[in-house]
C-alpha cells in the first residue's frame, strides 16, 4: 500500500515539493480541472518517469497499479482492444487451486512483510539493521574519542584515518583482531612520537667522558696523613720535640736568616751554631716532603678546575638527554666538596706536622657520571632510531593502535557481542525472506500455469455487454477479436466497426467499463489474482446522469470492497472535479463528521499556476444546500443575508421539491404562530429580493432570532423536524431539543413531503 507521495518541480508543483501523507486504504482527492490531479495519478502509475515523482510503499513492498485517466483512455482505446482475461465459468476445482495458491502466496507476502518489518522497521529505518547502524554509530563515537583526544601526539600514526569518524572506528575494529605489537604506556608513547614522528630529525652528539680517575688516588695521598718534622738527631731536636713546634720553627728559620745576626724575635744576639742546628734539623727529607704536599696541592686544584669546567660547560648547555636541574644539584655538592678539600690541603701545606684526611668524592663524581653514561645511551638509543626510522615509524604506528585499541577495549567488546547477536537475527530473517521468496515464486509459477489453462476473455465481454444494455447503450457492442482470440473490438450491430463513430459519452463510458473489468481480471493470460493498487481520475467526465449514477455505484462497489478487504484491490484513489460525483462516491451513512479510519480527504488547489495538496479530516466537498444549512448553523451569522439563506431552503426542500405551498404552510400555525409565519414569509422575499441601505435600515438581532425560531417550527409543523434536526446537527439524545421538538410534531396533522432522487435534483440534501 501506497504511504506517502510527493511531487516536486513537475507540472505546476513548486520544486519544494508537495506531499500526500498518512493514506489510507481509501483516499478521495477533489480538485478542479487543471489543478494538478492527472499529476498525481502518473506518478502513482509509474513514479520513475520523472524525477520529481517519490513514491513511498509500506513495508517497501510494491504493488501492480491501475491507474483509469487520460492517458489510459488514449492508450486503451482504438481498433482493437486487448482482451481482459478472467476465470472461466466451469473452472471450479481450478478455481479453488488457484485461490489456494493465492491465500499462500498472501501468507507468504504476511510472513515477508513481518520479517521485513522486523529487519528494517516500519518506514524502513528501525528493525534489527538499525539496532545495529545504532550500535555502529554508539562505537563510532566512542572510538573518536580517542582521536581527537590523542590527535596532537599521534598525528602521523592516525594518518589516513584522521578526518571520518566510521574510518578510524573500522581501522580499531580491524587492530583490535590482529595487533599483538607490545603494549606501551602512554607518557613513553608520546615521547617516542616526537623523537620518531619529528620532521627532518638530525642525530645527537653524545658527552665526552669526564674522567674523574685522579681524585681517588690525591685524596688518598700518603703525605696527608703523615706528621712532617725534622731530624731528631740535632742539638735543638729535643727542645723542638718537646715543644711540638717544628712548624712555627720552620717558619722562624727564614726571619732569622734575614736577620743576620740578632734574633729576629727577642733582639739578643743569638748563640753561635743555632742556624746551622736549625737547617741540619729541617733536612733534605723535610724539603721534600713539603715539595709532595706542594704538588698535591696544585695536582688537586689543576684536575678541580678541568672537571668543574667541563661540567659548568654541560649545565650552561644542556643536553638533549640530561635532566640539566638534576646535573645542576650534582655539581653543586661536587664543588662543595672540592673546596673543602682544597681548604684542607693549603692547611697541610702551612702545618706539615698536622694530619689531615680528604673527604672523598667518588659518590659524587659517579653520579655525574651515570648521569652522562644515560645521557650517551640515550643518545645512541635516539641516533639507533633515526638511522632507520622507516622501520621505527612502522613499529611505533602499531603499538599507538595498540594502545587506543586497550582503550577502547569496553566500547569494542561490547560493540562486538551486540552485533553479533544482532547480526545472527538479521542473517536469519534474510535467510527466511530468501527461502519465502523462492517458494512464492515457485507457487507463482504454479498460479501461472492453472490460469493459463482456464483463463478467457469471453467472460468480460459478456459482463460489458449486458451492462451496456441494461443502460441503453443497444447500438454498439464488443465481441472477441484477435488472431488467438485474445483482443476485443467496438461493432454495430450489423457488424461494423464502430470505434471511431462513438459520441464523447459512449466512448468514456465503454473505457470505464474496459477498465474496471481489469479490477478483476488481466490482460495476459496470468496475473488474475494479483494485488493491485486503483485510481480513478475523473472517470465521469462527458457522461450523462444516468450513465453518472452507474460509474458512481460500480466505483462505491469498489471502494467497498476494499473497505473490507474482498478481492484484489488493497487501496484505491478516486480524483474528481464533480461535486455531486464526489458526494456519491464518498457518501458512508456511518461516517459521523470525522474521516474513518480508512479513508482520508484531500482537495487539490492551484493558485498563480502552483498547485498545492490541502489535508482534512472530515470530508470538506458540500452541496450548495449543506452550505446554505452551514450559514444558518453559523453563530456569526450575517444579518443581512440570513434572509436570503433562508428563502433558499424553503423554496429548494419545502416548495420546490415538496411541493407545499405557503398558505398551506401558515396554515398549519394559529394565532400568533400564524401570523409569525406569515411575516416570516413575507420577510424572507423582501429581503432577499430587495436590497437594503445600511444607513437607514438595520436588522435586529432579536428580530432575527426569533423568525429562526419560527424558520424551524416550520419544519416541525409540516412533519420535517428531522430533517431540520440533521441538517442543524442537533442529536436526538438532547432533552431539551427532544422536548421541543416533540411539543410541535405531535400539535398538527402534517403531510410529510418526499424527497426528488438523486438523479433528478442536483441540489438535492445530502443524507449525510
Amino acid at each position: 500500500m501506497i504511504i506517502e507521495i510527493e511531487i516536486a518541480g513537475e507540472a505546476t508543483y513548486p520544486a519544494g515539493g508537495e506531499r500526500l501523507t498518512d493514506l489510507k486504504r481509501v483516499n478521495y482527492l477533489f480538485g478542479h480541472n487543471g489543478c494538478g490531479k492527472t499529476t498525481i495519478s502518473r506518478a502513482i502509475h509509474d513514479s520513475s518517469i520523472c524525477a520529481g515523482y517519490t513514491v513511498s510503499w509500506r513495508d517497501g513492498r510494491e504493488l501492480a497499479t491501475l491507474v483509469f485517466n487520460r492517458d489510459f483512455a488514449d492508450a486503451s482505446f482504438g481498433d482493437q482492444m486487448q482482451g481482459i482475461f478472467t476465470l472461466g465459468e466451469d473452472s471450479t476445482r481450478a478455481a479453488a487451486e488457484i485461490e489456494r495458491l493465492t491465500s499462500e502466496i498472501a501468507d507468504l507476502d504476511n510472513d515477508m512483510v513481518n520479517l521485513r518489518r522486523n529487519l528494517v522497521g516500519e518506514d524502513g529505518t528501525g528493525g534489527r539493521e538499525s539496532e545495529l547502524a545504532a550500535a555502529r554509530t554508539a562505537l563510532i563515537e566512542a572510538c573518536w574519542k580517542s582521536q581527537v583526544e590523542h590527535k596532537d601526539a599521534f598525528m602521523d600514526a592516525f594518518t589516513g584515518f584522521r578526518g571520518k569518524k566510521g574510518d578510524f572506528c573500522t581501522k580499531l575494529l580491524v587492530e583490535a583482531d590482529g595487533n599483538t605489537s607490545e603494549l606501551k604506556t602512554l607518557d613513553a608513547l608520546v615521547a617516542e612520537a616526537a623523537t620518531v614522528f619529528q620532521d627532518a630529525a638530525t642525530a645527537e652528539i653524545a658527552i665526552a667522558p669526564i674522567s674523574f680517575d685522579r681524585f681517588a688516588g690525591l685524596e688518598a695521598s700518603p703525605i696527608l696523613t703523615r706528621s712532617i718534622v725534622g731530624r731528631d738527631d740535632v742539638v735543638v731536636a729535643a727542645l723542638i720535640g718537646r715543644l711540638g713546634n717544628s712548624d712555627w720553627v720552620k717558619q722562624g728559620v727564614g726571619y732569622l736568616t734575614e736577620a743576620d745576626g740578632p734574633c729576629p724575635f727577642c733582639q739578643q744576639p743569638t748563640p753561635a751554631g743555632l742556624l746551622d742546628d736549625l737547617n741540619a734539623f729541617f733536612d733534605k727529607q723535610y724539603e721534600a716532603d713539603l715539595a709532595s704536599i706542594d704538588l698535591l696541592a696544585e695536582s688537586y686544584e689543576q684536575a678541580v678546575n678541568a672537571v668543574v669546567a667541563r661540567i659548568d660547560a654541560l649545565v650552561a648547555a644542556p643536553h638533549r638527554f640530561v635532566d640539566a636541574a638534576v646535573l645542576g644539584e650534582r655539581s653543586a655538592a661536587l664543588k662543595t666538596a672540592f673546596e673543602l678539600n682544597i681548604e684542607r690541603i693549603t692547611a697541610k701545606r702551612k702545618e706539615p706536622s698536622g694530619v689531615i684526611e680528604l673527604d672523598a668524592t667518588t659518590e659524587l663524581t659517579a653520579a655525574i657520571t651515570a648521569l652522562v653514561t644515560a645521557a650517551n645511551e640515550a643518545t645512541e638509543q635516539y641516533n639507533a632510531t633515526i638511522r632507520n626510522l622507516a622501520s621505527a615509524k612502522s613499529a611505533l604506528t602499531a603499538q599507538i593502535w595498540r594502545f587506543v585499541v586497550e582503550e577502547r577495549r569496553t566500547d569494542l567488546d561490547t560493540y562486538e557481542t551486540t552485533a553479533r547477536n544482532l547480526q545472527r537475527a538479521i542473517d536469519g530473517m534474510r535467510g527466511s525472506i530468501a527461502d519465502k521468496t523462492t517458494r512464492r515464486a515457485d507457487l507463482k509459477r504454479q498460479l501461472s500455469a492453472i490460469e493459463q489453462t482456464i483463463t478467457s476473455v469471453r467472460p468480460t465481454v459478456d459482463s460489458i455487454n449486458r451492462i451496456l444494455s441494461q443502460y441503453g447503450f443497444s447500438n454498439f457492442r464488443l465481441e472477441v477479436a484477435g488472431e488467438r482470440s485474445d483482443m476485443y473490438r467496438i461493432v454495430r450491430l450489423d457488424g461494423s466497426e464502430a470505434a471511431h463513430s462513438l459520441s464523447e459519452g459512449e466512448r468514456s463510458f465503454i473505457t470505464f467499463l474496459y477498465f474496471y473489468h481489469q479490477l478483476a481480471g488481466s490482460t495476459s493470460t496470468t496475473g488474475t489474482a494479483v494485488e493491485k493498487i486503483v485510481v480513478f481520475d475523473d472517470p465521469v467526465s462527458s457522461l450523462d446522469a444516468d450513465v453518472l449514477f452507474v460509474v458512481s455505484a460500480l466505483i462505491r462497489k469498489v471502494v467497498s470492497d476494499v473497505r473490507e478487504n474482498v478481492g484484489n484491490v488493497r487501496q484505491v484513489f478516486v480524483l474528481t472535479h464533480n461535486i455531486y460525483f464526489h458526494k456519491e462516491v464518498s457518501f458512508d451513512r456511518e461516517r459521523r463528521g470525522r474521516a474513518r479510519s480508512f479513508e482520508t480527504f484531500w482537495i487539490v488547489r492551484k493558485r498563480e499556476n502552483v498547485s498545492s495538496l490541502t489535508h482534512y479530516d472530515y470530508n470538506p466537498i458540500k452541496t450548495s444546500y449543506e452550505l446554505l444549512w452551514d450559514e444558518v448553523r453559523n453563530p456569526e451569522r450575517p444579518n443581512l443575508t440570513i434572509q436570503n439563506t433562508m428563502r433558499r431552503i424553503v423554496e429548494n426542500y419545502l416548495t420546490v421539491l415538496g411541493g407545499l405551498k405557503q398558505d398551506e404552510i401558515v396554515a398549519l400555525f394559529e394565532g400568533r404562530d400564524a401570523q409569525i409565519c406569515a411575516s416570516l414569509f413575507s420577510w424572507i422575499n423582501d429581503g432577499s429580493h430587495s436590497s437594503h441601505d445600511d444607513i437607514y435600515v438595520a436588522v435586529d438581532d432579536n428580530a432575527v432570532q426569533g423568525y429562526l425560531r419560527v424558520f424551524r417550527e416550520v419544519f416541525e409543523r409540516t412533519g420535517h423536524g428531522a430533517h431540520y434536526r440533521m441538517m442543524m446537527r442537533i442529536s436526538e439524545d438532547d432533552p431539551e431539543e427532544g422536548e421541543v421538538a416533540a411539543a410541535h410534531v405531535g400539535a398538527v396533522a402534517a403531510r410529510p413531503v418526499p424527497l426528488a432522487p438523486p438523479a433528478q435534483a442536483p441540489e438535492q440534501p445530502a443524507a449525510g
